[in-house]
């Protein structure tokens, strides 16, 4: 009995002990990597254990601009926790770059851990971007490709039963640093479906891998359009229909093809695929058996079906217009850039021309009205080109002819003095009694000839008649002067 009273006491003061002994923290400290290249980054991180409070502060030298940083913190409710601090630094050159930890660590009961570590991170030069763009591997989940893969290869081939409509394509880079694009799940139709898969390398160079899936038809329906061959679409769960059309079955060659009817045009579409993949619809005419391309053009709210021309129209000539790379039957305005289309309305059924403006792609519907709008509108801008032009040219001219006047401008200063002497052979005698009296005569006759020239549009007669005033009022200044003159001589 007293040795199981014993064993109870030694248990309980043993396990009373543990629970009652906090441990002091632990910590761990650790780079992100220990090589990295010059103008990479790279973190250096301390891990503590069993920490409510702590002072540390983490170092950085060597190849290394510096980041250095100091953590003095607790916990919010003073309870252990664990905590990472770090710093990242970049490499501004190539060595070493080393990191130090100094401080301290408390737990909640007090207990404190010193702590003194370091780590050392070496930089290599810079490293050259890879040019790598070669793919690894490449596939379609559960089938085979053909031929077998090969890096060099860029094209390959698989084909998959007419009840797929979803593959799902696979890739890897031979570079852990180039870039792929094209992989994952993707739609197929009935026929040959074509897919990209680009690489680009590090330093943008791209090649394309290209994978033809083949979704196998056992009793395909071959017609010809046209110039070209295509085939008619059996499973056409990813084509979506045209505005207005409802799907429905046509009877070809004793099979039931999916189709699409639309009351608004009558028209019974199918779908077709030529031998490069590329879907598109085409009208079905069962009592004929005939195939022709469905087009639909779509501007403003217009959904047009264009039609062949049979009748020219008045005013127009009949032409080809290019319309989304597709040629059409048009009509063209023959004294203006008016081209017209004639075209179903979808939406309404209704046939009409329609004027088409090949720069905006776009519609309006036709009347005579519009036309002469139109042409009005070509008319009034080729009047503002012809106005602006014949302003250009009037001002060139004029100013060719003041350059052609500038040299002949000493040459009318010659005939300004000539044009002063004939003026002043052409006065009258008048009797002049000092040097005064004659520079007056002679200013009084310059400023006649400056008038002349500053007043070019001025009349003949005008000018004789200055001139008469001029000498009749010299004339009555001599006879004033005679008199002084006589009244002197009387006097004395």
């Amino acid at each position: 009995m007293k040795k199981i009273f014993y064993l109870i006491f030694v248990s309980f003061c043993f396990f009373g002990g543990v629970m009652f002994v906090s441990a002091a923290p632990t910590y761990s400290f650790y780079t992100s990597s220990s090589v990295i290249s010059q103008g990479s980054s790279v973190t250096a991180t301390i891990q503590l254990k069993s920490v409510a409070s702590w002072n540390l502060t983490i170092k950085s030298s060597g190849a290394t601009s510096g980041c250095t940083q100091s953590f003095a913190d607790a916990t919010s409710n003073a309870n252990n926790t664990t905590k990472y601090l770090s710093v990242t630094c970049k490499a501004t050159g190539v060595g070493v770059i080393n990191f130090t930890v100094t401080g301290d660590a408390t737990s909640q009961d007090g207990s404190t851990t010193m702590i003194n570590a370091s780590k050392s991170v070496s930089v290599n030069p810079p490293r050259e971007k890879d040019t790598n763009n070669y793919l690894k591997s490449i596939g379609v989940t559960g089938y085979t490709l053909t031929p077998e893969f090969n890096k060099d290869v860029m094209e390959y081939n698989v084909e998959v039963p007419n009840t797929v409509d979803k593959v799902t394509l696979e890739a890897s880079p031979e570079s852990g640093y180039a870039n792929i694009s094209g992989i994952g799940e993707v739609e197929v139709n009935e026929g040959a479906n074509v897919f990209e898969i680009k690489v680009t390398s590090e330093t943008g160079a791209e090649r394309i891998y290209k994978v033809n899936v083949n979704v196998k038809d056992e009793n395909p329906i071959n017609v010809s359009i046209g110039d070209a061959n295509y085939t008619i679409m059996k499973n056409v769960k990813n084509v979506e229909a045209p505005a207005t059309y409802e799907a429905t079955t046509v009877k070809i060659e004793d099979m039931d093809i999916p189709a699409f009817y639309s009351e608004v045009t009558d028209f019974t579409l199918v779908a077709v695929k030529n031998q490069t993949g590329d879907v598109s619809f085409a009208i079905y005419n069962e009592e004929k058996n005939t195939y022709t391309l469905y087009n639909e053009n779509v501007s403003d709210q217009l959904y047009l079906y264009i039609l062949p021309i049979s009748e020219e129209k008045e005013g127009f000539g009949k032409v080809k217009v290019t319309i989304d790379e597709q040629s059409y039957d048009a009509l063209k305005a023959d004294n203006a850039d008016v081209y017209l289309v004639y075209a179903t309305n979808i939406l309404t059924g209704k046939n009409a021309y329609y004027v088409y403006d090949q720069t905006n792609n776009s519609y309006t519907l036709y009347d005579d009205g519009l036309l002469s709008s139109y042409i009005d509108q070509q008319e009034q801008y080729k009047m503002v080109i012809l106005g602006m032009g014949g302003a250009l040219i009037v001002g060139i001219l004029i100013i060719a002819i003041l350059l052609l006047r500038r040299p002949k401008q000493k040459n009318k200063e010659k005939t300004s003095e000539k044009a002063q002497e004939e003026v002043i052979k052409k006065k009258p005698e008048t009797k002049i009694h000092s040097k005064e009296e004659a520079l007056e005569k002679v200013n009084d006759v310059t400023q006649i000839i400056e008038d002349y020239e500053k007043t070019v549009q001025l009349d003949k007669k005008e000018i004789a008649k200055k001139l008469q005033e001029e000498e009749e009022k010299s004339s009555e200044d001599s006879k004033k002067n005679t008199k002084k003159t006589s009244k002197k001589k009387k006097n004395k």
